[in-house]
């Protein structure tokens, strides 16, 4: 008979299955110096962690319905919060009818921006529609460029949230069309 591991310790007593994976070496490092700083094992900063964001998720469906809404809803969000004359405003922008119309376009636009494209016998339309807003159109370019690749160490976190955005809208960050870089991007350290 085989020789079996100390009991498991810790908030999830009950483990029963052993789960193998390869990670990479800098989520391997932070996962490390989180266990060190919660007092968890590996193991137990593992678990928690993965039903942490599992937990996320359900919540997340329970409220929006899946993940893709979510994410439309948070970049519609961004687009209000950008609004330029939100930061003037004594109150919240739903109690000053100016900044509600505002943010109610804004919202509109930026859905609009992902809806399907269709093709019609009288009004052929084959390009995306338009984003609006600059700030808008570059969070959306963000979003695009956001590379699932490069080690968590090294990524902002507004990189993280534009990764975690490319993500709950999956297909639809493709939808607006893949947006060119911005000039200013470009040139940016040269002069």
């Amino acid at each position: 008979m085989a020789r079996r591991g100390r009991r498991p310790k810790g908030e999830y007593p009950e483990k029963k299955r052993v789960f193998a994976s390869r990670i990479r070496e800098d989520t391997w490092e932070m996962l490390q110096r989180a266990a060190a700083r919660s007092g968890r094992s590996l193991s137990q900063e593992f678990e928690f962690r993965l039903r942490r964001s599992l937990d996320d998720d359900e919540k997340i469906e329970s409220a929006f319905g899946d993940l893709k809404t979510f994410g439309l809803m948070k970049l519609a969000a961004q687009a209000v919060k950008s609004m330029c004359d939100l930061n003037n405003l004594k109150g919240h922008w739903t109690a000053n009818v100016t900044a509600f119309d505002e943010a109610l376009e804004v919202i509109t636009r930026t859905l609009k921006g992902f809806r399907p494209h269709v093709l019609t016998a009288t009004n052929l339309v084959t390009g995306p529609p338009e984003l609006g807003k600059p700030a808008l159109v570059e969070t959306v370019r963000e979003i695009q460029a956001a590379d699932p690749t490069r080690p968590l160490g090294k990524v902002s976190k507004r990189e993280r949230a534009m990764l975690r955005l490319q993500s709950e809208l999956g297909d639809l960050v493709d939808r607006p069309g893949r947006l060119p870089e911005a000039k200013h991007r470009k040139t940016k350290g040269r002069k």
